[in-house]
């Protein structure tokens, strides 16, 4: 964490507001223009604040797009933590609620891991964001586990492609190009993300989390037809 040099005469409550006012514009201003074209003295003029908070609180501007990437996904990453803790049970359907709300809330955020993943204009911001889905990824892998091991994972299936399954299947209405969100209906608003995810959950009861009732084979079929 920076050290915060040069502490601004203000109160507690204020400083809080200030940070929170950066955080915010901070989101704003990097979805919309991208990280590389955005100075910290437009952020802060978006937030209200002086430009010198930002280096009180996150040291440099790369340090607010770091904040503000792990802040914005924190949410998510906690329900990963909860869902492998071995004395609670994995919730595949409270894990997409919580990761749609989240875009709901910020629904540049797509837009924004996309310009920095794809152009790598700056390296520094790719480091991180990469860090960052690296993390989730790996925290994906130990869901995965956490089902196997309570044996509610469908034995006909390989894990590592469950896995695959499933982050497609959060990811891909989201960071999908434009026009086929529009062609496929998607609306990044929470009631429609939510009802998504209901229908995500009922997905993956009946084919990846499950064992699929044995259907009969041909021969029993001749049989009957016999």
């Amino acid at each position: 964490m920076t050290t915060r040099m040069g502490r601004p005469k203000q109160s507690d409550k204020n400083q809080d507001s200030a940070r929170s006012s950066l955080i915010a514009a901070a989101k704003r201003c990097f979805s919309e223009q991208g990280f590389d074209k955005v100075s910290t003295r437009k952020i802060a003029l978006s937030a209200g604040v002086d430009a010198a908070m930002i280096r009180y609180y996150f040291g440099s501007k790369t340090g607010l797009f770091e904040a503000t990437i792990q802040e914005t996904l924190a949410p998510v990453m906690e329900q990963f933590q909860a869902d492998v803790d071995p004395n609670t049970p994995p919730n595949p359907l409270l894990l997409m609620q919580t990761y749609y709300r989240m875009i709901a809330n910020n629904p540049m955020l797509p837009k924004l891991i996309l310009q920095v993943i794809n152009q790598k204009d700056n390296p520094e911001a790719f480091g991180i964001l990469t860090g960052i889905i690296d993390n989730i990824l790996k925290r994906s892998e130990k869901w995965i586990e956490a089902f196997e091991q309570q044996k509610k994972i469908n034995p006909n299936l390989n894990p590592a492609w469950i896995r695959l399954s499933f982050v497609s299947l959060m990811i891909f209405p989201v960071l999908a190009p434009k026009y086929l969100q529009q062609q496929l209906g998607v609306e990044l608003k929470e009631d429609w993300l939510l009802n998504l995810a209901d229908h995500n959950q009922t997905l993956l009861e009946q084919g990846l989390f499950t064992s699929p009732s044995p259907q009969p084979s041909s021969n029993d079929t001749k049989g009957e037809q016999e």
